[in-house]
C-alpha cells in the first residue's frame, strides 16, 4: 500500500512540474520578434533593412529565398539584431531563423517585393486615384 501511494505521489509530483507556471514560463522564454521588414513590404532599393528581438545570445541565420545570407549573426546581451541583405527577384522571401542556447530554433518569414525601377507602388497609385476621383466629384 504503501509503494502505491508513493507510486501516486511521485506522478502527481510530476505532473505538477510539467503544468507548473515556472515551466511553462521557461517555454515562453524562447522568441523571435521580427521588426523589419513587415510582411508585403514593396521596395525598389536592391537591399532590404532586417531587424528584430529575441533572446540574448542567441545565433540568428537570414534566409533570402532559402539561401542562407553568408554571415550569421550573434545576438548579445540585448537580444538585438540588425543587418542588411541583398534581394534580386520580384517577390523574395526573407526567412530569420533564430537558435536558442536552450538548443531550440524558431523561424520567422516575411515577403518583400522588389519593384522595378520607376514602377509605382500599387497602394499610392490606388490613394492618388482615389484622391483624384473625390475632387473631381467635388
Amino acid at each position: 500500500m504503501r509503494k502505491k501511494i508513493a507510486t501516486v505521489m511521485m506522478v502527481f509530483i510530476a505532473v505538477l512540474m510539467l503544468f507548473s507556471p515556472a515551466a511553462k514560463a521557461d517555454e515562453a522564454k524562447n522568441f523571435i520578434n521580427l521588426s523589419e521588414p513587415k510582411d508585403n513590404y514593396m521596395t525598389s532599393a536592391g537591399k532590404v533593412l532586417v531587424s528584430g528581438e529575441t533572446v540574448p545570445n542567441s545565433k540568428v541565420v537570414v534566409l533570402i529565398n532559402g539561401k542562407q545570407d553568408p554571415k550569421e549573426l550573434s545576438v548579445g546581451a540585448a537580444g538585438i539584431f540588425v543587418t542588411q541583405v541583398s534581394i534580386s527577384s520580384k517577390e523574395n522571401i526573407i526567412t530569420v531563423k533564430a537558435s536558442f542556447p536552450s538548443g531550440d530554433t524558431e523561424t520567422v518569414s516575411r515577403k518583400v517585393y522588389q519593384l522595378e525601377k520607376g514602377q509605382e507602388l500599387p497602394e499610392l497609385g490606388s490613394l492618388i486615384q482615389t484622391l483624384k476621383s473625390f475632387l473631381i466629384l467635388k
